[in-house]
């Protein structure tokens, strides 16, 4: 009579308190719990492909997964960092390349970290440069809506403040965060640092580098990159991820939890020298151990395509007609994917779609890891 209450108690609380939401663990094969983002600037395909002066991009390239004809879907910058993170580019304003404000503002759209909270993912976005504190040009839920930041930050390369519901919401402006303690540029101490451990990662991360670092440039650039299309850019640019992919890489997160690293540019040059059309190519490569290691893919993909990916890997609805049009990336996964060292079997995910703890400690012990390391 024990048994049988014990279990009429528990079928009743299973129906109570059954889920309300989609979780990560309802999905077997789900390719990757953690995805980290790097959007560098204005370089086409062609420009970074065989080019001696960015002979880590080649690298990272022909080791993990290349996309060969994947577009940015407008110019200049701002268009495509926000079709990125929302599935459109809002280009009636965007295209001005405007710091937020009430007539450059996506308003209330639908954006990717809407989805991801209703689906109980985290999210959070590193701005080098970023300040710690808006000053005088806060936001209601304390943004910071300037431009320049601590040093060479850009607003219109951190898409998550053109969105009201985003700049209006204390505990959303608090998911944007320097990527840096310096102030000036890398080495990205506060990003890296988070991802140390699940319970300090989230499950979606964007970092977007400065000026300096990300090939665009500005003219207070201490490291050559004063002037845009410069050709030290490029090999800045490089050197920069030199320095921060391999700690991506290495990183416990990447180690020992499903992982990807995404790592495109805005924009490019207006051509794809693959096949000699019109459409703007640039360097897209996916890396990291649940990612298929020397590939390539002359299939069409573009800015609509990663956020396609996001949704088809997470469960999470359209946003648009555009992401929800576009072919996911799927193929750059590799099959049965694991980022635990080979091993196969999948996560145990708690209620907000991190992996369980104990699985996290069980895959610590084992001290070995198969994922690609790069040298600087």
């Amino acid at each position: 009579m024990e048994f049988l209450t014990v279990l009429v108690l528990a079928l009743a609380l299973s129906n109570s308190l059954g889920p309300t939401t989609t979780r990560l663990h309802d999905q077997a094969n789900h390719p990757f719990n953690y995805v980290v983002v790097i959007t560098m600037e204005n370089q086409g395909l062609g420009d970074i492909i065989n080019n001696p002066s960015a002979p880590f991009l080649n690298q990272l390239a022909s080791s993990y997964a290349l996309a060969t004809n994947y577009t940015a879907v407008n110019h200049p910058s701002l268009p495509n960092y926000l079709s990125l993170v929302s599935g459109q580019d809002f280009a009636s304003w965007s295209k001005a390349d405007c710091s937020p404000s009430p007539g450059c503002s996506a308003g209330n759209a639908s954006n990717l970290v809407d989805s991801l909270e209703n689906r109980g993912l985290s999210w959070k976005a590193y701005m080098e440069d970023y300040p710690s504190n808006c000053g005088s040009h806060c936001s209601p839920g304390n943004c910071f809506l300037g431009d320049t930041g601590t040093g060479q930050y850009a607003a219109r390369h951190d898409p998550f403040v053109y969105f009201d519901d985003i700049v209006n919401s204390t505990a959303r402006c608090s998911r944007i965060v320097p990527a840096n303690s310096g102030g000036n540029g890398g080495p990205d101490n506060l990003f890296l640092s988070d991802l140390a451990s699940p319970s300090t990662a989230s499950n979606f991360i964007w970092l977007t580098p400065n000026l300096c670092n990300d090939m665009h440039s500005s003219a207070t650039c201490t490291n050559g990159c004063i002037s845009d299309g410069n050709a030290t850019c490029l090999k800045d640019g490089d050197s920069y991820l030199s320095a921060v992919i391999p700690q991506i890489l290495s990183s416990n997160l990447f180690t020992h939890q499903k992982a990807a690293l995404f790592v495109t540019f805005d924009e490019g040059n207006g051509y794809c020298p693959i096949n000699g059309s019109s459409l703007d190519c640039v360097y897209t490569v996916w890396a990291g151990a649940v990612v298929k290691t020397n590939f390539q893919s002359t299939n069409q993909y573009n800015h609509y395509s990663f956020l396609k990916t996001l949704e088809t890997g997470w469960n999470l609805p359209p946003l648009t007609s555009n992401d929800r049009n576009a072919t996911p990336m799927m193929e750059f996964f590799a099959p049965h994917a694991q980022a635990h060292h080979g091993q196969g079997e999948h996560e145990r995910l708690d209620d907000h779609g991190k992996p369980n703890v104990e699985d996290h400690q069980r895959h610590d012990s084992r001290g070995v890891c198969n994922c690609q390391h790069f040298s600087d």
